[in-house]
């Protein structure tokens, strides 16, 4: 019991350490709240304690200050240990880089605690509930950008010591592009929580070209949200999309509820669909209210009997196939013209596609069914731009001629 007090106390003493000795950047998202500093998990810094503690002979030797090496190791402060100073150069500029990655994830933790103090009424499932919040996430956004540059020049100081210290050639290009607004944070909270800065630091981390003997180039990826929100789950990437394409839709950069807008197709492009289930009754429930009126609906429902055969409307590329509590078993095709098509409820897994396949016009992608967030045996068919906003089906069939259609009013 002593010995881990002991361990306790030795910890702590060693994050002070840490902290005091490195100029560690940290997001403010509160002027009037204290900023903590978080220590990296001190995982290979516990065990040497441990064993320091209990006098056992460690390859280590027993040495807390060794332990206060790997914290800053492990926080991505230094490439390498006083353990492992024999590498090759080749090896030298993974081992830089990969400690650049680290310290990209240390340096972009936000002051979460006193961010929270800001939410207001928050239901991290309902949508609504981001808008409600805007302030917050147009804060957050702002700290993550910030947060975003101060950690990538961080990181180009941390490899250009090491690589001048080794003699090793080094030509840096730029710093990352990426911008977040508070829909994208708001959209990339929705699925990670707290965790959504350790999957921009992912995708944020360097790139490089070349080696140790001819010279290396250091270069910023520029990820796409959908890169951003892929560093979960399959579900996660598609309600991310999902999310940030209604908040595109619903909502103005203020939070306010965008107007309502009719939206025309290309008259080229209008001849190109067709009906996605024959014979089935094409209602308009465009921004109708859902989910005991906590979000809208972001498309038309065709009624059909189970089981009736689905039809892709357009030629494309199966982006995602799966199941989610509201779509309920879903088809998503982008067709070549950057729209995609959303077909929900499906009575089961589509075994007609899978993802990457390329559909013609026509082809069958699954079958009419109620599951997920449904009543009745109905298709649900949403429409997405290729700049990422729902557009009404509803308005496309109209357009197109194509029935029959139950008057809308």
């Amino acid at each position: 019991m002593n010995c881990k007090r002991e361990i306790k106390r030795t910890l702590i003493l060693l994050s002070v350490l840490l902290v005091a000795s490195t100029a560690s950047i940290r997001v403010s998202l509160a002027a009037t709240a204290p900023t903590p500093s978080p220590t990296p998990e001190p995982s290979q810094a516990v065990a040497i304690l441990s064993e320091a503690c209990t006098g056992a002979n460690t390859i280590y030797g027993d040495s807390a200050a060794y332990a206060a090496e790997m914290l800053r190791w492990e926080a991505g402060y230094i490439s390498r240990t006083s353990k492992n100073t024999a590498i090759s150069k080749n090896n030298l500029v993974y081992e830089v880089f990969s400690a650049a990655s680290r310290l990209m994830k240390t340096q972009m933790q936000p002051n979460w605690q006193a961010w929270n103090a800001t939410l207001v009424a928050f239901e991290p499932a309902v949508y609504d509930s981001y808008v409600q919040n805007v302030t917050a996430f147009t804060a957050l956004a702002e700290a993550v950008n910030n947060a975003m540059q101060i950690a990538s020049a961080d990181c180009v100081r941390s490899i250009s010591r090491d690589m001048r210290e080794a003699e090793i050639p080094l030509s840096a290009e730029g710093q990352p592009q990426m911008r977040l607004g508070w829909r994208e944070c708001a959209a990339l909270y929705y699925i990670y929580g707290e965790r959504m800065t350790n999957a921009i630091a992912s995708s944020l981390s360097v790139e490089r070209e070349g080696n140790a003997y001819t010279g290396v180039t250091l270069t910023w990826p520029n990820p796409a949200f959908e890169t951003l929100a892929g560093a979960g789950t399959h579900d996660q990437l598609v309600e991310a999309v999902m999310a940030l394409d209604y908040f595109n839709t619903v909502y103005l950069d203020d939070g306010s509820v965008a107007p309502l807008s009719d939206y025309k197709f290309p008259e080229d492009y209008v001849k190109t669909i067709i009906h996605p289930v024959k014979g089935g009754l094409i209602k308009n429930g465009w921004y109708d209210p859902r989910s005991h009126r906590t979000r809208l609906h972001m498309g038309t429902d065709i009624k059909r009997r189970a089981k009736t055969p689905i039809l892709s409307m357009t030629d494309g590329v199966v982006k995602y196939v799966g199941f989610l509590p509201i779509p309920g078993n879903y088809v998503m095709i982008e067709d070549p013209y950057g729209y995609t098509y959303h077909y929900y409820h499906m009575f089961e897994l589509s075994a007609f596609v899978k993802e990457g396949d390329t559909v013609k016009q026509g082809q069958q992608i699954g079958i009419v069914g109620s599951t997920g967030n449904s009543a009745a045996y109905h298709l649900h068919l949403s429409i997405v731009t290729p700049e990422g906003k729902y557009v009404n089906p509803y308005d496309l069939f109209v357009q197109a001629g194509i029935g029959p259609i139950l008057p809308s009013f």
